[in-house]
């Protein structure tokens, strides 16, 4: 290999094992471990700007610093093997007093460009119940910690600007629903989408990286969703605002059933149209992050397949067919 570093993670994942590499990332996840013999060694993911990678720190690596989730890392290894993907085992690691900024992912759209469509959706709700609800949730304080706020710990939209980038791309989908299927209600749907993950700005937050609160590991961002929701709608009665309950009850189901069973979080089901449509387009949006994050990342099994990925249970097929193809294909001579 030409380039002789320092690597980004996305080099690290093309790379084959047996290589000594260096670069500088973040240090995303650490556990602590035992080995048979009692020795200590450290199971932890890097990342920068360009991914995500699994190393491993054993007893005789040499760390400089306060080695803790977030740090910036300078780190020294080789590349190897583990159930089928490549690992990084260090050999050295500092912790670095620098700019971790640029070493951090971010969503493909700039916040910018993505708060005014936010604020464009919450305008355009004409339900006058709907309306008082999300301006009530949406204070000035509210939306700057939505606009900062991660979707996810790991797995998608994992990074500040996350939630609101997911949030959006999942009132889109809605909206495209809507010629498909006219018998929704497209206030609901839309308020519903905003909403779902609205319990998240407290589940979660990034110090540098994602990470759950206490409140977070205690109840999740289903619950405390729900709970957000219930005490404004309580605040806008005590002030003698109408509210209906059945519309109350809708919008909570929506927040419940999003993840569509009890295996994935879920208390209960989906049981209206609006409330299946929002789980089907939110499980359609992490799904379709997790497929093309992994079909555009170096490396893998050949040149069609991911290395098998024991998370999600499969491997991923790589190859992408060009239009153009086709159309070149199309218009030779005597076709």
């Amino acid at each position: 290999m030409e380039n002789k570093g320092p690597f980004q993670v996305k080099q690290l994942k093309a790379m084959n094992t047996g290589q000594q590499v260096f670069g500088k990332y973040l240090l995303l996840d650490k556990v602590h471990r035992k080995t048979k013999d009692g020795k200590d060694m450290y199971n932890i993911k890097l990342g920068d700007a360009t991914g995500d990678i699994d190393a491993v720190a054993w007893e005789n690596c040499q760390i400089t610093g306060t080695f803790e989730v977030g740090a910036l890392i300078g780190l020294l290894g080789d590349t190897g093997s583990f159930n089928g993907k490549i690992q990084v085992t260090a050999k050295r690691i500092k912790v670095l007093d620098e700019d971790p900024s640029p070493y951090l992912k971010g969503p493909a759209i700039s916040l910018e460009a993505l708060q005014p469509r936010f604020d464009k959706y919450i305008q355009s709700i004409n339900d006058i119940h709907l309306k008082a609800l999300l301006s009530r949730i949406f204070t000035p304080d509210i939306k700057e910690k939505f606009f900062k706020a991660t979707a996810a710990k790991s797995i998608h939209h994992n990074y500040s600007g996350g939630l609101l980038e997911h949030t959006l791309e999942i009132a889109d989908l809605c909206m495209q629903a809507l010629g498909v299927f006219p018998g929704l209600n497209r206030d609901l749907v839309l308020a519903g989408a905003l909403l779902h993950d609205i319990g998240k700005i407290v589940e979660l937050e990034i110090k540098i990286v994602p990470q759950y609160t206490i409140e977070g590991r205690l109840m999740g961002h289903i619950v405390l969703g729900t709970e957000m929701l219930a005490a404004k709608i309580i605040e806008l009665r005590q002030e003698g605002q109408d509210f209906p309950n059945e519309l109350e009850w809708m919008l909570k189901h929506m927040i419940l059933s999003h993840h569509g069973n009890l295996e994935f979080g879920s208390p209960v089901i989906p049981l209206f149209p609006e409330a299946l449509l929002l789980h089907t387009m939110d499980n359609l949006d992490a799904k379709m992050f997790i497929f093309f994050n992994k079909i555009n990342e170096s490396g893998g099994e050949n040149e069609f397949f991911t290395n098998y990925d024991n998370f999600f249970a499969q491997h991923f097929f790589k190859y992408r067919y060009n239009v153009s193809q086709g159309e070149q294909e199309d218009n030779k001579p005597g076709c």
